[in-house]
C-alpha cells in the first residue's frame, strides 16, 4: 500500500543515514596525504634550490685559479732578469740595514731557530687559518716576492677574526732553501712553500693561502667599487709618486686622473690609489707602518662588502675570483659558505710580527733581517690566535 511504501522508504533512508554515520571518517587520512604531498613539494623546492645554489657556487669557484700543491714547483734560482732588476733597485729611505754579526753569532742564531723547529705545531678545529698573500712582480715569469703576508684566523667558537701581518724581512728557515727573508719563500715555491715556512717557523698550522699580485688587486678594488681611506698629507705625497710610477711603467695609462689631493683627507680611492697607499713604506716607520696600512685597507674593503646585498656580492665575485690564486679546495669552500654572512659580523683584531721590543735587526750579506725573539713571539702569537687555554 502507498502508506506502507512511504514508511518503508523513510525507514530505508534512515538506515542509510545510520550506515553513513557508522563508516570511519577519512579526515585524518586526508590530512596525512596533504602533509605527505606538502613535504614532497617542500623537498622538491629545496632540492631544486640546492641545485641552483650549488651550480651558482660551483660556477663562481670555477672562476678562481685553483692550483693543487703538488702542481706547484719549487725553483732553485730566480730568472736572471729578475735578479738584475732586484740588484738595480735603489735602497729606499728607512730601508733595513741591521747590525753586522760574525759567523759565530749567526750560527748561534741558527741554533736557536733549530731548537724552535722541535716545538709542537699548534692547531684548533674551531680556528681556520689562511694566509693572504700580496705579491710584487713586474711580469708573469716568476711568482714574485710576497711583500704582504697576513695570517687570517677565523675563530668560529668566539666569533672573532684575527689578522697578523708577518713582515717580509723576517729571518726564517725556508725548507729546502735555507735561511733568508720570509718573502723569498713565495718567490721560490709560491703559496705551498710559504705556508710550510710559516708553519715550521711560527709553529702554527697553515695549510691554505689566497694570493693576488698588486696589479690584480687594482682590478679587484675597482670591481668592488673603490674604498674609503683616511690619508695624511705625507702619505698623499708618496702615494702620488707610486701612482705616477705604476701608471706609466706598468699600467701604461695617464696617471693624472688618479692623483690624490696633496693635503690628504678622507678619500674614496680607486684601485690604483688604494694599492699605492698599501705599498707606501716611505712614511712613518718603514715596513712596520706599511703592514698597518695593509691591514687597514683590508678592513675598509670588508666594510664595503658588508654594505652589499647578496646579489651584488655574487655578481662582483664572478669577476673578483678570476684574479685570485689559491689551494683551497671546493669542498672547504662549501663548508664555509653557509657561515660567511655570520663571519662578516665577527669582531676583527689585528697584530704584527715581529712584536715591538721582541726582535733584533741584523745584516746578512749586506741586507737587513728581522730576527724575532722566537720563544716569546710564538707564545704570544698562539695566545692571540687561539686564546690562552688553547695555546697551553
Amino acid at each position: 500500500m502507498p502508506g506502507s511504501r512511504k514508511n518503508q522508504s523513510n525507514q530505508n533512508r534512515n538506515e542509510r543515514n545510520d550506515s553513513y554515520d557508522k563508516k570511519p571518517k577519512k579526515t585524518g587520512m586526508n590530512m596525512k596525504k596533504v602533509f605527505a604531498i606538502s613535504l614532497c613539494a617542500v623537498l622538491a623546492i629545496v632540492g631544486v634550490s640546492g641545485g641552483v645554489i650549488y651550480k651558482l657556487g660551483h660556477d663562481l669557484y670555477s672562476n678562481m685559479n685553483y692550483i693543487a700543491d703538488e702542481e706547484v714547483n719549487t725553483v732553485e734560482t730566480l730568472p736572471e732578469h729578475v735578479v738584475e732588476q732586484m740588484e738595480a733597485e735603489t735602497t729606499a729611505p728607512g730601508e733595513l740595514t741591521g747590525t753586522k754579526v760574525s759567523a759565530d753569532e749567526l750560527n748561534s742564531i741558527h741554533d736557536q731557530m733549530s731548537s724552535i723547529a722541535n716545538k709542537e705545531t699548534v692547531s684548533d678545529e674551531d680556528v681556520y687559518n689562511v694566509l693572504l698573500v700580496g705579491a710584487d712582480r713586474q711580469d708573469q715569469t716568476w711568482n714574485g716576492n710576497s711583500d704582504s703576508m697576513i695570517l687570517v684566523s677565523v675563530d668560529k667558537e668566539h666569533d672573532r677574526v684575527t689578522m697578523v701581518s708577518l713582515m717580509r724581512d723576517t729571518y726564517v728557515d725556508i725548507p729546502e732553501i735555507g735561511y733568508w727573508k720570509l718573502n723569498h719563500a713565495y718567490a721560490m715555491g709560491a703559496g705551498p712553500l710559504l705556508c710550510q715556512t710559516v708553519t715550521n717557523n711560527y709553529k702554527i698550522e697553515v695549510d691554505r693561502y689566497v694570493a693576488v699580485d698588486y696589479w690584480n688587486l687594482v682590478d679587484i678594488i675597482d670591481t668592488i667599487g673603490g674604498v674609503s681611506l683616511d690619508i695624511t698629507a705625507a702619505e698623499a705625497e708618496v702615494m702620488n709618486g707610486y701612482i705616477d710610477d705604476m701608471c706609466k711603467r706598468q699600467l701604461k695609462i695617464d696617471p693624472s686622473a688618479h692623483f690624490v689631493p696633496y693635503e690628504g683627507g678622507s678619500i674614496y680611492c680607486d684601485g690604483v690609489q688604494a694599492v699605492a697607499y698599501a705599498r707606501n713604506r716611505m712614511v712613518g716607520n718603514s715596513d712596520y707602518q706599511r703592514t698597518e696600512r695593509q691591514r687597514y685597507l683590508l678592513q675598509q674593503l670588508l666594510a664595503e662588502v658588508k654594505q652589499m646585498s647578496v646579489a651584488q656580492m655574487t655578481e662582483k665575485m664572478k669577476s673578483i675570483l678570476g684574479y685570485v690564486t689559491t689551494n683551497i679546495p671546493e669542498t672547504e669552500i662549501w663548508s664555509m659558505l653557509s657561515e660567511f654572512p655570520d663571519m662578516l659580523q665577527y669582531k676583527i683584531e689585528t697584530e704584527r710580527i715581529p712584536y715591538d721590543n721582541m726582535y733584533d735587526t741584523i745584516s746578512v750579506n749586506g741586507e737587513g733581517m728581522l730576527v724575532p725573539d722566537w720563544e716569546p713571539t710564538i707564545e704570544k702569537l698562539h695566545e692571540f690566535v687561539y686564546g690562552e687555554e688553547s695555546a697551553e
